[in-house]
């Protein structure tokens, strides 16, 4: 089981461009707001867990641990929309395959 630490969509993109200034912010709300969709649309990783939207808005749809590799995910972000009780609960939806987002 993965525990995120929550952040909310502006405050994330802010951190986001803080550390990688040469990054679109419209192209970064956009994929984040793609990715959110397909959260909320129940989208999975091809694992079958539920996706990691900040990591999707990146690489395409998949979990945290496909996505890293690693099983932990205590000290990085996840949108809070994507945290709260609704939007695990969207998230019990139907799989596809990876989606890259670029």
């Amino acid at each position: 089981m993965s525990f995120f630490t929550p952040i909310g969509f502006e405050d994330y993109v802010k951190s986001h461009l803080k550390v990688n200034p040469l990054v679109d912010p419209a192209d970064l709300r956009r994929r984040l707001r793609r990715s959110l969709a397909d959260f909320r649309a129940g989208v999975k990783c091809q694992c079958g867990q539920p996706i990691w939207v900040v990591g999707s808005a990146e690489v395409g749809n998949g979990c945290f641990n496909c996505i890293t590799g690693e099983a932990y995910s205590s000290a990085d972000y996840e949108l809070e929309e994507a945290c709260s009780g609704a939007g695990k609960a969207a998230a019990k939806g139907r799989v596809r395959r990876h989606r890259r987002s670029r």
